[in-house]
């Protein structure tokens, strides 16, 4: 069921105008929509709390391996930083699709089970951005990614 946010977070008023997807058959699991277009487009798929808690930890550990990246030596300061974090993010997609081993379509935190969050932690804990650029280099990432579009 589409519903606002004043109805999912009651005490934030920031977040009244926004739109979620909220399961109708359990409250508590929801997803908030883009802003853009019609406002209906889910960010991913609706999770309950123990799944959001995992999803947002995930990202803390992932999005810095990208965010980060036009600071990482291999770069020696050339280039520019929105274009390197771009480059960054695919990278470290594409080596976390090759870790779980799963299609390309199905590697986005948002859509994440409890169990596939965990999986993917264990992975990215203690990995360098570094490692997932030279793998990225070495094993034909490159190749790969731009295969899968």
């Amino acid at each position: 069921m589409l519903t606002w946010g004043s109805a999912i977070y009651p005490h934030r008023p920031d977040l009244a105008s926004k739109r979620y997807w909220r399961c109708v058959q359990c409250a508590n699991s929801y997803v908030g929509c883009h802003q853009g277009g019609d406002g209906e487009d889910a960010l991913g798929r609706p999770a309950g709390p123990e799944t959001r808690r995992a999803r947002n930890l995930l990202h803390g550990l992932l999005d810095p391996l990208w965010r980060d990246a036009p600071d990482f030596d291999g770069y020696g300061g050339q280039g520019k930083r929105y274009h390197i974090r771009q480059k960054a993010r695919v990278r470290v997609y594409a080596w976390l699709q090759y870790r779980l081993g799963i299609p390309a379509a199905e590697c986005h935190i948002s859509h994440f089970d409890l169990t596939r969050c965990r999986l993917a932690w264990r992975a990215l804990n203690g990995q360098a951005y570094g490692n997932i650029r030279r793998w990225y280099k070495d094993e034909g990432g490159e190749t790969e990614v731009e295969r899968l579009g």
